[in-house]
């Protein structure tokens, strides 16, 4: 029943506030009601006016007046700090699953009035307060838990302010219409992927190192004794040492099919991995998926692309 209530008020909410990237706070969409110090102010009003009525007592009269000429002028000025605020929500950056995205609030106070003890949150518990200078902004930035792969829907964010009595809470919701890129959660391999490769191609180099042999050179000092040429040496041909070669910049494709043995959301932060390691080899490398392919490429788009469509697979 209660749940039921819920989802049909914040429907009515979400009718008054569409989804756009800046939304001005203004009669409309801004909510305000008493916080638990107004609603026991509001109690203790009753019973003075309640004892004052029952014995005329002036002095009683006077102080419950007073008290309710504080409790309407909250509500003006409570009202009035929120109002004409403009809220700008900006795009937030892509993260890995289980990582915090960060949500760019901007306020920005066109009036000629200060606003102080502005919060902003996903919810009226919890909100990060700044207080906005007349005719200037101010930013502030949330932390949005992330849990699984894909695109992921940016929570109402909520102004609100209690300033400056706190016995009123004025707030509004506003909705933003970006949305998270979270990328898989990368984890290495137990097992070394089968990458196929192109092998030597235009534009790669070598280099010294211990994966290919090369070719044959005369002994030198300080050689290590693994590559010496024992052979050679035993036939009294000479000293000799093995030189060996890496390849630079070798193309690769990273196949769905080599992961495609594990379960799926394993293979897919499998896949990441192994995208991210290429990357920072800086190899060129394509990426194969069941109902998608990216040719080989490099760079931070590149990278992008790949883990995009890892994370939406």
């Amino acid at each position: 029943m209660l749940a039921a209530i819920k989802n049909r008020f914040f429907s009515w909410v979400d009718s008054r506030a569409p989804k756009q990237p800046s939304t001005l706070l203004k009669q409309k969409n801004i909510y305000i009601l008493p916080t638990r110090y107004g609603w026991l102010m509001l109690g203790i009003l009753i019973l003075i006016l309640v004892a004052s009525t029952n014995y005329q007592n002036n002095m009683g009269f006077m102080a419950g007046f007073v008290l309710l000429a504080v409790g309407l002028l909250s509500v003006f000025y409570t009202f009035r700090n929120l109002k004409g605020i403009e809220v700008r929500c900006q795009k937030p950056a892509s993260v890995f699953a289980t990582e915090n995205a960060t949500l760019p609030v901007q306020l920005i106070n066109n009036t000629k009035s200060e606003r102080a003890g502005v919060g902003v949150g996903f919810s009226k518990r919890r909100v990060l307060y700044t207080d906005v200078g007349e005719q200037s902004k101010n930013q502030v930035e949330l932390s949005l838990k992330t849990h699984r792969r894909g695109m992921m829907d940016i929570p109402r964010v909520t102004c609100a302010s209690i300033f400056p009595f706190g016995i009123f809470e004025a707030w509004s919701w506003v909705r933003t219409p970006y949305q998270v890129l979270v990328y898989p959660k990368p984890i290495p391999c137990p097992e070394p992927l089968v990458a196929t490769s192109s092998g030597i191609e235009e534009g790669q180099t070598q280099e010294k190192g211990s994966e290919d042999f090369h070719n044959l050179r005369d002994y030198q000092a300080g050689d290590p004794i693994k590559q010496v040429m024992w052979k050679a040496y035993a036939r009294e041909r000479g000293l000799y040492s093995k030189e060996f070669e890496d390849y630079v910049g070798e193309h690769q494709t990273l196949s769905w099919e080599s992961v495609a043995h594990y379960e799926k959301e394993l293979a897919i932060s499998y896949l990441t991995d192994a995208v991210l390691t290429a990357e920072g080899s800086q190899s060129v490398y394509g990426l194969e998926l069941p109902q998608q392919s990216l040719d080989k490429g490099q760079g931070p788009e590149h990278l992008h692309s790949c883990l995009k469509a890892l994370a939406l697979m």
